[in-house]
């Protein structure tokens, strides 16, 4: 059986203001907007600007569009695009699971933090990464295991 790992959503360069110390989200109280960018340096971007429940979420090459403008450090540690929020499918905790759009809902499967740079579901505990290695356009993004390697930062 082929092991479905991925590469980490890299997430060093989220054009926040701290990409020259490595990947943090801001406070609270700093709420900020910009593109995020990941593995092969492109950006978390969603499917075709549909805002409808349940659209994946991606790598896209970087476009400057609002499906590639994400609000992070909100109040509830979400990550917005619009107005929508960054979720896990089914507040699924199993390594594979996809990452989609959805109604924000103050859930687990809607919660993230910075961990040694990358983005960890707080409800799984698992890292953001791009299916299969690939920086593809249109590579989905799922959860996996942290593992501490470059691939996770």
């Amino acid at each position: 059986m082929v092991r479905k790992r991925t590469a980490a959503y890299v997430v060093g360069t989220l054009l926040i203001g701290v990409a020259a110390v490595g990947y943090g989200l801001p406070s609270a109280s700093a709420a900020t907007a910009g593109p995020i960018t990941g593995l092969g340096g492109k950006c978390i971007d969603v499917a075709g600007a549909n805002p409808a429940n349940g659209t994946a979420v991606q790598l896209y090459d970087c476009n400057g569009s609002a499906a590639q403008t994400w609000t992070v450090g909100n109040t509830d540690n979400s990550i917005r695009a619009l107005g929508k929020c960054l979720d896990v499918t089914a507040a699924s905790t199993a390594n594979g699971a996809k990452v989609q759009l959805y109604d924000c809902n103050n859930t687990g499967a809607q919660k993230w933090t910075a961990s040694s740079g990358a983005l960890v579901n707080t409800a799984s505990g698992k890292c953001l990464d791009v299916t299969d290695r690939s920086t593809a356009n249109g590579a989905r993004l799922q959860i996996w295991t942290c593992g501490g390697t470059t691939n996770q930062r």
